[in-house]
């Protein structure tokens, strides 16, 4: 049984241990050491890296009650020493117990329970048992406020196996499943407080409890050491909600990130950083008036189209000049035109570097007219692609724009 050196000390970042057993971790060689302050990912926290001697720690997974060490080089053997990557280390801390404060955070606010965690390589997220539609802005600042009151009061965090008395008068936040390590933060300003230790010596009660949770992951000494604790968003997932949120130095990354970006905004906008929003949302207007304008524009041509080709007899089959490229609703627009004034239309017209079919009868056709969703589908192959409808109305598209004559003139030979 491997020592699990991380349990006890999670700041400690080099050991010496015996290499006990050699195993497959998928396609890598991994070794079980007789000690190992590496962690095994588990829990929504992923695993450690570092090195083993000169060979680097890939991976660590337990399986089947081992630790394996997945490692990429040289294959150590006796005695090694391992060193654990200290800042990744060090951000899964701030991250993980940043997550049991905002859980805490939610359920002392909401009554909303965590029921998972996923610790990503930017943000992390936890699902929880609450509708979506209660997370408003106000909500989420809310508990974040909650949860940041907890890291800046610096209280103190315990780590450790409990008694089976002990289990039985804490108000744990989720049942155990593996092991009793629980992870506890008191507020030393309190007492009492929901499911507390009986009273000691002279009727003295432990602080109250801001949260007792079951876990074998690693976390700081202080909630001080989270940093900071930032609500990104909050959305429905599944039946319940997913909240995305940073901590620590994540939180001044992204920070970072927004700035900067933020800032490559205004310069586009050439504007103050403060002024962006206010300015996108004038370019916003003003590019949706332009294209309420180009719209009607193109409407006045697919006109003009539809009356320059009902001047032909029988079915009408064409290629068109698409303006501006948006080919699909302006084939559209032409083949309905057609259709008012009684006609059958095969059209078909470029746009992006793709062919784009539009096919369109009047509704309510004498017996025998074509299904035009039949029609088009044998005729969008041709072109690559891929397409149908009704058989009144069926559009498609492909990627081969210069076999466009050859799919119309498929289709009129069906006629």
């Amino acid at each position: 049984m491997t020592d699990r050196l991380y349990l006890a000390d999670p700041y400690l970042a080099r050991f010496e241990a015996d290499v006990v057993a050699e195993r497959r971790l998928g396609e890598r060689t991994a070794v079980v050491l007789s000690r190992t302050a590496f962690y095994p990912a588990g829990g929504g926290q992923p695993a450690d890296r570092g090195t083993l001697g000169v060979a680097r720690v890939v991976d660590v997974q337990e399986v089947e009650g081992e630790i394996l060490h997945a490692l990429d080089g040289v294959l150590p053997a006796g005695n090694v020493t391992g060193v654990v990557d200290w800042p990744r280390r060090f951000d899964h801390m701030q991250q993980h117990h940043g997550q049991h404060l905002l859980s805490a955070a939610f359920e002392a606010k909401l009554g909303a329970r965590t029921v998972s965690f996923h610790l990503g390589e930017d943000t992390c997220t936890i699902d929880l048992e609450i509708s979506a539609d209660r997370l408003g802005r106000e909500t989420l600042l809310d508990v974040e406020q909650v949860a940041n009151g907890y890291v800046w009061r610096d209280l103190a965090i315990e780590a450790r196996e409990l008694s089976p008395e002990e289990l039985a008068n804490l108000a744990l936040r989720k049942e155990p499943t593996k092991g009793a390590r629980v992870v506890i933060v008191r507020d030393p300003l309190a007492s009492g407080g929901r499911g507390e230790l009986p009273a000691g010596p002279g009727g003295l009660r432990p602080p109250a409890l801001i949260d007792a949770s079951p876990c074998g992951g690693t976390h700081p000494r202080r909630t001080g050491e989270v940093g900071a604790i930032a609500v990104l968003r909050g959305q429905k997932w599944g039946t319940g909600a997913r909240v995305e949120f940073a901590c620590g130095a994540r939180v001044l990354v992204l920070l970072r990130r927004t700035s900067e970006g933020l800032g490559e905004v205004a310069g586009a906008l050439r504007c103050a950083p403060a002024e962006a929003p206010e300015a996108a949302a004038r370019l916003a207007a003003d590019s949706l008036a332009r294209k309420k304008d180009l719209d009607r524009l193109a409407l006045a041509l697919a006109q003009g189209d539809a009356d320059r080709l009902a001047i032909q007899g029988g079915a009408i089959t064409e290629e068109l000049q698409v303006p501006g490229g948006d080919a699909a609703p302006y084939l559209r627009a032409v083949a309905q035109a057609l259709v008012a004034k009684g006609r059958l239309a095969l059209l078909g017209g470029r746009g992006g570097g793709r062919a784009y079919l539009c096919f369109a009868r009047p509704k309510g056709a004498a017996p025998g007219a074509p299904d035009l969703g039949k029609l088009l589908q044998e005729a969008v192959a041709v072109v690559g692609g891929k397409g149908g409808g009704a058989p009144d109305l069926a559009q498609g598209g492909g990627s081969a724009p210069e076999k466009l004559g050859e799919a119309l003139a498929l289709a009129r030979s069906k006629l």
